[in-house]
């Protein structure tokens, strides 16, 4: 089977989120480094808004799921993981998963139940393929 890419599709949401947070913080270094900081300061700051931007820029441009040899690979910026789809129960399209592993960007999104217990929240950009991608490898799944 080929490797298959799926990107998160980006919610309003999100992106007011990711890319307000990233314009507040730069706006509060600029004001900042204005006044009467001592050269310490400012590059503390400096620093710390250089990590929370590049933090949320790596979100935002390096969320997306990928298929492989049978497995289920998920990243979120820092966060990544793995599901072997064997193990994959049901899929419920267009629920939340409120708590728990969310590498999404969007609200409209699917939970995926694998194991005995275990979910995570997912929102593929393309539903209808990922899902065929993952329904070619174990059949059994089931679409709610």
């Amino acid at each position: 089977m080929a490797v298959t890419i799926f990107p998160s599709s980006k919610g309003w949401v999100s992106a007011l989120a990711i890319w307000g947070t990233i314009v507040l913080v730069v706006g509060i270094l600029m004001v900042e480094v204005q006044g009467p900081m001592p050269l310490l300061g400012k590059l503390g700051l400096g620093l710390f808004t250089f990590l929370v931007c590049g933090l949320l820029a790596w979100i935002w441009f390096a969320t997306f799921y990928r298929i492989a040899e049978g497995v289920l690979y998920f990243r979120s910026g820092p966060i990544h993981g793995s599901i072997p789809i064997q193990q994959i129960k049901a899929v419920k399209l267009n629920h939340h998963l409120w708590s728990g592993i969310r590498p999404a960007l969007d609200l409209r999104g699917m939970v995926i139940q694998y194991n005995k217990w275990d979910e995570i929240y997912l929102s593929p950009a393309d539903k209808e393929p990922f899902l065929e991608a993952l329904r070619q490898v174990n059949p059994a799944i089931v679409v709610e």
